[in-house]
């Protein structure tokens, strides 16, 4: 196989109906699959696991475009520009372009593995343009990620994996390693269809060798997809990953006019299992983390005229659910609703 600088996928490929419940921490290692939980210590981050790798399951070697994608990640220089506001439960952030959850590991460990899983949502375009904006063309990206929440850093980056939705019906998985070295649009994973209400299942580990394993599955179709994002491809340095923790409903940044994507109107999104492990280095024993330790909430902005006015249009809102699990739910707001 011919070596790729960004990309390494020469993880073998799980043979049809193998049984990867019972699978050795070999095999998964050769497959490309996050080791087994502990049911007792984790048992949802266990369920997560379990969910991932049950029937239906079909993983091909993954092949990657970006001429159909042209969006980048907002993480520019000053595109961030969080404002923290004291809330009631934690601290809720103000953003541009993120609406979602970060964690925070405890310190001086960092996050080396970071999990989540929602809906593709069907989306439409806005009731009204936003200023400041490349076009008219509404766009949403859902993903989870590590690092990249200050991104004024000059040595941030940001591996990030999940679907992207527009309101003419383009709807993709894609993975990025953003970093101001290599920034660029989102590279599409090929021959991994999605279509809005498809459970999508999604994580990325860093690695020993600080390369990162990404990995998602289709759970409605039963597709499954592993690579390496590979460290070496970032042309400067780089912060050591494992700062923080992401799952977040995004407005992307189109990469010629270097301005932000309206926000595509978009279904109610429930993030699940926005789970993390926390630990000194890659490969050691290893702490939990969820949205109880530490996590704060993102809602993002718009400017809109007539008369000109600034919309919270993407909200997040932590959810307890039955399982007694912790996840946060994006929703959107009309810039037309009072």
């Amino acid at each position: 196989m011919e070596e790729n600088i960004y990309y390494d996928t020469s993880y073998d490929v799980v043979t049809a109906g193998q049984d990867l419940l019972a699978a050795t921490p070999a095999q998964l290692d050769k497959y490309g699959i996050p080791q087994r939980p502990d049911a007792a210590a984790g048992p949802h981050l266990y369920d997560f696991w379990k969910k991932l790798v049950s029937p239906r399951f079909s993983a091909k070697r993954p092949t990657f475009s970006s001429s159909l994608s042209p969006v980048v990640m907002g993480l520019r220089e000053g595109r961030m520009e969080t404002k923290v506001v004291p809330s009631r439960r934690g601290t809720l952030e103000s953003s541009l372009n993120w609406s979602g959850a970060v964690i925070s590991p405890p310190f001086p460990k960092r996050i080396v593995f970071a999990v989540g899983s929602w809906k593709v949502p069907n989306v439409t375009q806005p009731s009204e343009p936003a200023l400041f904006t490349h076009s008219n063309d509404a766009k949403s990206l859902v993903w989870v990620g590590i690092d990249g929440h200050n991104g004024r850093l000059r040595t941030a980056s940001l591996p990030q994996i999940g679907t992207a939705q527009s309101p003419d019906g383009e709807n993709f998985a894609w993975w990025f390693w953003w970093s101001k070295s290599s920034d660029g649009p989102v590279l599409k994973i090929d021959d991994f269809p999605i279509a809005p209400g498809d459970e999508i299942l999604a994580g990325l580990e860093v690695l020993t060798s600080e390369d990162v394993m990404y990995f998602i599955k289709n759970q409605s179709s039963g597709e499954y997809r592993s690579f390496l994002g590979k460290r070496q491809a970032h042309k400067g340095p780089i912060e050591p990953l494992g700062s923080t923790a992401e799952w977040v409903m995004e407005r992307p940044t189109d990469p010629y006019s270097k301005l932000l994507h309206p926000l595509a109107a978009y279904d109610p999104v429930d993030f699940k299992y926005c789970l993390a492990l926390a630990a000194d280095r890659p490969n050691a024993q290893a702490r939990l983390v969820t949205l109880a330790d530490n996590g704060r909430m993102i809602k993002m902005r718009e400017a809109f005229a007539s008369p000109y006015r600034t919309v919270y249009v993407s909200r997040a809102k932590r959810r307890h659910d039955p399982d007694g699990s912790i996840g946060v739910t994006c929703t959107f707001q009309d810039p037309a609703w009072p």
